[in-house]
């Protein structure tokens, strides 16, 4: 599991480091910083209150501790097949620079890039809740509360969604012609980089064999069949070389990249 940061000069923190209270700002009548210990707080509360497990917590900070950001396994609740699980990621700044944001997502176990919130506005499933610190005194935290609760709530319908989503990839054959055409499309939708079509293309190919002797490429036998899981996962699969050296804008891809595979393989 990767924890994205968003800065070169960021990294892994404890929670010690995280809850500094002199990184705190002053609040004021418009602008009402959330400690990170609160945050954290708030969400294993909820979190124990519907009888889940939170696992494997990764932390971090950038911007000299301004920016927290961080990720934990939904514990016991992966699926299709034990390839997919559930995760939750949450991030709040001190500075300014952006709301305090929870999110429910899933992640593809093998590639670890395809985590990604969900929310449909045709069956009010919603894993995102989002805080804005400018507002005035008196908030107490209750709208964040809420919101994070009802994402909770809805984690069965949430995992019901995401399974039917890979189900959906799984059972879409693809010639090469039509990976081809969907790499291209991708690229003109702004959901990769043009400069990544020919190495989606080479990915592609390659995972539909065993590598052989002198083979020199990461391999996965899960993404051997010629399906549109399989596409999905060659995406993810170049992402993590991008991640290395721009990790926020391929967070941001990976995002985009789920809504386009709905559309483009009519799931929803």
């Amino acid at each position: 599991m990767s924890l994205v940061l968003d800065t070169p000069k960021s990294g892994p923190c404890t929670r010690e480091a995280a809850f500094d209270k002199a990184l705190i700002p002053e609040a004021t009548n418009t602008y009402q910083p959330l400690p990170n210990k609160v945050l954290l707080d708030i969400i294993y509360r909820i979190a124990e209150d519907h009888g889940l497990i939170l696992g494997n917590e990764q932390l971090g900070l950038d911007f000299k501790g301004q920016r927290f950001f961080g990720v934990n396994d939904i514990v016991g609740k992966d699926f299709f097949g034990g390839t997919v699980g559930l995760q939750i990621g949450y991030c709040n700044s001190y500075n300014g620079t952006m709301s305090t944001r929870f999110c429910i997502g899933g992640k593809v176990f093998v590639s670890n890039r395809a985590f990604h919130a969900y929310t449909d506005g045709k069956t009010g499933i919603s894993g995102v809740a989002v805080r804005s610190h400018w507002q005035y005194q008196g908030d107490q935290h209750e709208g964040l509360i809420v919101r994070i609760k009802a994402a909770f709530e809805q984690i069965e319908d949430f995992r019901d969604a995401q399974e039917r989503f890979y189900e959906g990839l799984l059972n879409r054959k693809l010639s090469d012609d039509r990976a081809y055409g969907t790499i291209v499309r991708a690229a003109q939708a702004g959901v990769i980089n043009k400069t990544k079509v020919l190495t989606l293309a080479n990915e592609w190919n390659r995972q539909a064999e065993e590598p052989k002797a002198g083979d020199d490429f990461e391999w996965h036998p899960e993404f051997h069949g010629r399906n549109a899981f399989s596409l999905f996962n060659a995406f993810t699969q170049v992402e993590k070389d991008r991640f290395e050296k721009n990790p926020v804008a391929s967070n941001m891809s990976t995002i985009d990249l789920s809504g386009f595979f709905c559309e483009e393989f009519r799931l929803n």
